[in-house]
């Protein structure tokens, strides 16, 4: 039933924004969505940094590693929403 409450379509958006983005510029626009739709992206808190951004959270080492974190398994789980095969 969370399925349900996950907007699948912001999240691809997001993936497609952030594609090709490096550094700073990938940051910027994590930052920007989380402010946006009231996430969570900080920096690292006692060794570690979170992001939550649209009900996908995720804790790593450094920011970068956690948006990095955050893509994957924000493709996961739209590649998880793909009708099967016929």
């Amino acid at each position: 039933m969370t399925a349900l409450l996950i907007d699948h379509e912001t999240i691809r958006e997001l993936l497609a924004r952030l594609e090709g983005l490096k550094g700073d510029a990938r940051r910027e626009v994590i930052f920007t969505a989380a402010i946006e739709s009231g996430g969570i992206f900080h920096g690292p808190v006692a060794g570690n940094a979170a992001l939550h951004l649209h009900r996908i959270p995720v804790v790593a080492a450094t920011e970068d590693k956690a948006i990095d974190a955050w893509i994957r398994k924000a493709r996961d789980m739209i590649d998880d929403d793909l009708p099967a095969a016929l």
